[in-house]
């Protein structure tokens, strides 16, 4: 028997659990919208190897808990269904504002009181979940500072919506028979199974679901998608 690590951010941390806090009808996050960013083989991985950024691109760390003097678009976020592995629904960028103008935080707030039997796991833009068999840590790149930025305001353990914090992970349960929200920090170690709980129900969002779907067909392989693209599939 193999021991398998696995890392990974944004979709790929929430595709463990029984669901997500998802940006997935962004419609800058569509397929095509994705796919219109690259323009020549020269975009993509190539055979010189390395990679490019791209105008399209979003701006590194702090651009999307935003100040931008740019309008905000009309899109909501939405529960997607995981894999189911981990009992929870995930939330990463938990303290990011993205172009909806609407803190993820605040609205993974509101989508708890919809699904009140989960419990709610809001990963830190700059933190990580890091769960080791039965085990499991909070970590962020300590020292430094560009990345030292998040939530998590200490000593007092309260929520900063400015990020005036450190990066953390916060653990959010429906409590009082469905009436009010519960929200604390995670420690920073522990035992998963003290956090976690399995769901009494779970109910997907079968119409936004349609709509992500609609909007990233899974119509070929990528690079058959659009003229120029050149990456080699490991499939053939």
């Amino acid at each position: 028997c193999r021991s398998l690590d696995q890392c990974c951010r944004s979709a790929g941390a929430i595709c463990w659990w029984s669901g997500g806090h998802s940006d997935s009808i962004d419609p800058d996050s569509y397929k095509e919208a994705k796919l219109s960013s690259f323009s020549s083989h020269s975009d993509i991985d190539d055979d010189e190897g390395g990679g490019t950024h791209h105008d399209s691109d979003p701006p590194p760390q702090d651009s999307q808990h935003s100040d931008s003097e740019e309008p905000s678009k009309e899109w909501d976020y939405i529960r997607v269904d995981g894999l189911s592995i981990l009992p929870g629904l995930c939330c990463p960028h938990h303290d990011r504002i993205q172009s909806n103008g609407i803190l993820r935080a605040h609205d993974f707030d509101d989508m708890m009181l919809r699904h009140p039997t989960e419990v709610g796991i809001g990963i830190d833009h700059n933190a990580a979940f890091l769960i080791d068999g039965d085990d499991y840590r909070v970590i962020y790149p300590e020292g430094d500072e560009a990345l030292m930025v998040g939530s998590v305001m200490l000593p007092e353990e309260i929520f900063s919506e400015e990020r005036k914090g450190v990066p953390g992970v916060w653990i959010k349960e429906v409590v009082m028979n469905g009436k009010m929200l519960s929200c604390r920090l995670c420690p920073r170690e522990g035992k998963i199974g003290e956090l976690l709980k399995v769901p009494v129900r779970v109910e997907s969002s079968v119409r936004h679901m349609k709509v992500a779907a609609l909007e990233n067909p899974d119509d070929g392989p990528m690079r058959m998608s659009y003229p120029g693209f050149g990456a080699r599939s490991l499939f053939g």
